[in-house]
């Protein structure tokens, strides 16, 4: 078999593509803005669509493309011309299943004239069996390749995790976006299912709206799709859709209905997936943002209004004037002192790590630990997404106690196993409630919205040695960062009242304690803790 020289497919895929996007401003439905790609995986597709030279009729070629190298790994034909598809408005692709084995192919249509039968024609391609193409032999395909056409208007919106079934819109009034339902497809029967799928919350009712954005979950089965408001007559609305079960969810979104252009809105992903945020701006566009508008729960689909005292100055994305960092005064001690937040790294990534420095105003040493090392240059390292609060409790850090200002100890004022302990200024009391310190809601409105893939909280005690303690779905974080940090590590059951005991029961991710002999921090193991702390945040975001 014949193959082109490496040297000369950057150039032909430079052409391939400028003859698609020349056909492409005639279509109707749009190809993806740079093909699709799995987020973990080496390898993009991508389709061209020119005239082939040699054989006269149309063709696609379908390219894998490595995105380290930008070479051409595979290529090979399909008669007739194909594209990989776009989900929304903002080009986003689709097509690719999570397990990279199926790609979902459509068929380029022409816009005008309106055809008097509408048809809409698929592709479905096993990647498992790529082959090269010799441009000697009669054009064929040369992969199993399984095609399906149906009558009436129909646009990707996505496929299941292992391709077993494909979600389509179907347009009732052939040619109008504005009205659509979902309706799946059975790739091994080959069979579309008659009933489109309903949010059962919304009795039914068929909602309209053109596609603005769209994101998926990293392990494919959860696909989230913004739509306007349906010809400025409705509520803008998020459409999220199982793909494993085959079930639609429907979170209206009034808060952005007197937006002027919701064309310009952009959805993301935070971390594990818990939450999607709803962005004013559109990277695909090209258009200048301003942070995060919303953020929509992935588990119960509540909705938050992100604005001022929010965290949404930290998802800033990185540039000219904020290259090392984010900072924001977030709360105040109930002295009135300000609690700030810092964050470091790359915001755009998922998997944060939440790191409080001080919580016992008596054990404030790891305030002064920055989350650089020479591992990242001594800049934030933009392989994570590290928050830092150094001091949740400035009152106490003043007076040199362990309580804030009323006499409290803070971590024993959290829900989980709380109990009454002790009396005010006695060296563990819990306060006359849960949550009644400003300083723990602080907390936990900045771990509830963070959302974080692993918190660390730093403590002293008196002992020579530092150590790492954890108990139940913490003890791996706890023992990984113990290793990070060269430290022995201990299980240990949490107290009563403990942050930690708190997220262990309220969140899923790790949550452990550092404990630091007293006293101020030698430069070695401040060194030493800024690296693991820098690995931490490379690790939770990998893994």
């Amino acid at each position: 078999m014949r193959t082109i020289a490496n040297s000369l497919l950057p150039a032909i895929l430079i052409a391939a593509l400028a003859c698609a996007g020349a056909e492409a401003k005639g279509l109707e439905t749009m190809p993806a803005a740079g093909g699709v790609a799995l987020e973990r995986s080496p390898y993009r597709y991508v389709t061209m669509a020119p005239r082939h030279p040699a054989h006269g009729g149309r063709t696609t070629t379908l390219a894998r493309v490595d995105r380290e190298g930008g070479e051409i790994d595979r290529w090979w034909f399909l008669r007739g011309t194909w594209m990989t598809p776009s989900v929304a408005y903002d080009r986003s692709g689709g097509g690719l299943s999570a397990d990279g084995h199926t790609l979902v192919l459509a068929a380029y249509r022409y816009a005008y004239p309106r055809p008097r039968r509408w048809e809409s024609r698929f592709a479905i391609v096993d990647t498992r069996q790529i082959q090269g193409f010799d441009l000697d032999e009669p054009l064929r395909d040369t992969h199993p390749v399984r095609r399906f056409a149906l009558r009436g208007d129909f646009r990707f919106a996505a496929v299941s995790p292992d391709g077993s079934t494909v979600y389509l819109y179907r347009h009732p009034q052939p040619g109008n976006p504005a009205i659509n339902e979902v309706r799946a497809y059975d790739v091994a029967g080959g069979r579309l299912d008659p009933e489109p799928l309903f949010d059962p919350n919304r009795q039914r009712r068929r909602l309209e709206g053109m596609p603005v954005t769209a994101v998926a979950d990293r392990e494919g089965r959860w696909s989230y799709t913004l739509f306007d408001d349906g010809n400025g007559g409705g509520v803008p609305y998020l459409q999220a859709l199982d793909t494993e079960a085959g079930e639609v969810v429907t979170v209206l979104l009034p808060q952005i209905a007197r937006r002027p252009n919701p064309f310009l809105l952009d959805l993301s992903l935070g971390t594990g997936g818990n939450k999607v945020f709803l962005s004013a701006h559109s990277a695909a566009q090209g258009q200048p943002g301003t942070g995060p508008l919303l953020s929509i729960d992935t588990e119960t689909f509540a909705v938050r209004r992100l604005g001022r005292g929010s965290m949404a100055f930290a998802r800033t994305p990185r540039g000219p004037g904020n290259l090392l960092g984010r900072n924001k005064v977030i709360g105040h001690s109930l002295a009135g002192r300000p609690i700030a937040l810092h964050q470091s790294g790359d915001p755009k990534w998922s998997g944060e790590l939440l790191v409080f420095g001080c919580i016992h105003g008596g054990e404030c040493a790891a305030s002064e630990v920055q989350p650089v090392s020479s591992l990242s240059g001594g800049c934030p390292d933009p392989s994570a997404d590290i928050y830092f609060l150094p001091n949740l409790n400035p009152d106490g850090a003043l007076a040199g106690s362990r309580l804030n200002a009323r006499g409290v100890d803070l971590n024993r004022n959290f829900p989980s196993g709380w109990k009454p302990i002790g009396t005010a200024w006695s060296p563990q009391y819990a306060g006359p409630r849960p949550f009644s310190e400003p300083e723990t809601r602080l907390a936990a409105q900045v771990i509830r919205a963070v959302r974080p893939a692993a918190t660390i909280w730093f403590h002293q005690y008196i002992g020579a040695r530092p150590f790492v303690r954890a108990w139940g779905q913490s003890v791996a974080g706890g023992r990984r960062f113990a290793e990070l940090a060269r430290m022995p590590f201990r299980a240990m059951r949490w107290p009563a009242g403990t942050a930690p005991n708190w997220q262990n029961h309220n969140f899923r991710a790790a949550a452990f304690v550092v404990e630091l002999p007293q006293g101020p921090l030698g430069a070695r193991l401040r060194d030493r803790l800024s690296k693991a702390i820098v690995r931490m945040g490379r690790w939770v975001r990998e893994d």
